[in-house]
């Protein structure tokens, strides 16, 4: 059976993480996959989140199955995120592999001239409420520029709700988003503009101190972070189980 590695010692083979010791296979299990996934930059969910989703279900694990990985920054960490999570869901299948830059030519691909309107509109009024955080102006910036500026990546451009929507219906998946805030101390759930679709694959962010994504995994025999049935907690979170 074939072997994925993540670093020089865990590896994925057959839906299961095994890292070796002392020349040992070992299978990560729930009591310490954080610990061996850690040298992968794998970490738990904060605490204020896992109290939050603990209290949604019955029985309450011992060790918080949530976890979130970095996947990078420079501006394009929400990109990063979607990326890793694609390839995830077949880490042997080499045509599976969606690039920072070919997820936002998707998105430039989709932007014609009534959407840029739509999207400009939506930024001006930001600016106009000094809510408005990137380096271009929204009143002076025409349509290929800013389609140039998409495509560029990095600072010039972070990823938002407005390019969420899009990538949510190009990809054919729903995000869910849970903000934290450390500052404030707030730890919500970051409604969007569409309806959870239980048959669509999902993808779970973590949108830390409004100015960065991280992504949102589930071990069960392996981190789980392109997610076909969403954990119980999650959907009672964003009110899909009553």
């Amino acid at each position: 059976m074939d072997k994925y590695y993540y670093t020089d010692t865990i590896y994925l083979q057959d839906t299961n993480i095994y890292y070796d010791k002392d020349n040992i296979k070992k299978k990560v299990q729930n009591y310490n996959w954080h610990k061996i996934l850690s040298e992968y930059g794998w970490e738990k969910l904060n605490l204020k989140w896992i109290k939050k989703l603990n209290n949604l279900i019955d029985f309450v694990p011992r060790n918080s199955l949530f976890g979130v990985l970095d996947c990078g920054g420079e501006g394009d960490c929400l990109f990063h995120c979607i990326s890793y999570a694609l390839k995830s869901d077949d880490v042997f299948n080499i045509n599976l592999n969606y690039e920072v830059s070919d997820l936002r030519q998707i998105i430039c691909d989709n932007i014609d001239i009534e959407k840029y309107n739509e999207i400009i509109g939506i930024y001006k009024i930001l600016k106009d409420a000094d809510d408005f955080d990137e380096d271009w102006d929204p009143y002076e910036i025409e349509f290929d520029e800013f389609k140039e500026i998409l495509l560029e990546g990095g600072n010039n451009y972070w990823g938002d709700n407005i390019i969420i929507n899009i990538l949510k219906e190009k990809l054919n998946i729903n995000i869910i988003i849970l903000s934290s805030n450390n500052i404030t101390n707030q730890h919500n759930y970051y409604p969007l503009l569409y309806d959870f679709d239980k048959k669509l694959n999902t993808i779970i962010l973590l949108y830390e101190d409004n100015m960065h994504f991280k992504l949102v995994g589930y071990f069960d025999d392996y981190m789980i972070t392109l997610f076909k049935n969403v954990p119980q907690e999650i959907l009672k979170l964003i009110k899909y189980l009553r």
